[in-house]
């Protein structure tokens, strides 16, 4: 390495460089740095007082965000402020006999996972994902059973569920080694939306 001092002051290495490679980029133009203190000679500069722009066919469309940041309200959850329930799901056998799980309207999974809304904790033969599902139609006052994500099947009274089934008062749904007994709160004679009916004499 020759290491060359010029008249500016600065060292360069005289191997690579024939002359000043600081003071020749401050002669094409490049300024050097100015220390915070030193005044300038040069003044601030001003804006072009007319752009001009030209328009693309292949303009990209501006990006419009979602403003719908609530949640989803349930059927009669905007009407009532809150989603009632409509039946049960009570386990007759399996590790969590005795328990009930409450049903609100629309589509209930039934799962080992904690975000299932029929958590069968503790049985390892129940799928953690949608292994089931109950279903209420308040607009049809019914009741369905449905397979779910899972690869395990569900049984209806002893029979294997492959696709939707209406399910009845007091039926049986196996779900791995959990028996559920469906009990209904609303029917015939009674529905949220139209409340206790009284039959006609």
């Amino acid at each position: 390495m020759n290491l060359i001092k010029c008249n500016n002051n600065h060292y360069y290495d005289a191997d690579k460089f024939p002359a000043c490679p600081y003071c020749s980029d401050m002669q094409s133009g490049f300024s050097q740095t100015m220390p915070a203190n030193e005044q300038s000679d040069i003044g601030p500069t001003q804006p072009e007082t007319e752009v001009t722009t030209t328009t693309t066919q292949n303009t990209v469309p501006p990006t419009v965000l979602d403003t719908d940041i609530q949640k989803t309200v349930g059927f009669y959850e905007e009407d009532m402020g809150l989603e009632p329930v409509v039946g049960w799901l009570v386990c007759i056998e399996g590790n969590l006999i005795g328990k009930d799980f409450r049903l609100t309207s629309g589509r209930n999974f039934i799962g080992r996972g904690s975000d299932m809304d029929v958590v069968l904790e503790g049985d390892p033969s129940v799928s953690r994902t949608a292994h089931a599902i109950v279903v209420y139609e308040p607009k049809e006052n019914v009741y369905l059973i449905q397979p779910g994500a899972s690869k395990e099947l569900s049984y209806l009274n002893d029979s294997v569920v492959l696709e939707s089934k209406v399910i009845a008062p007091n039926d049986v749904i196996t779900v791995g080694a959990t028996k559920l007994l469906f009990v209904p709160c609303c029917s015939k004679a009674f529905n949220w939306t139209d409340g206790k009916k009284t039959e006609k004499k």
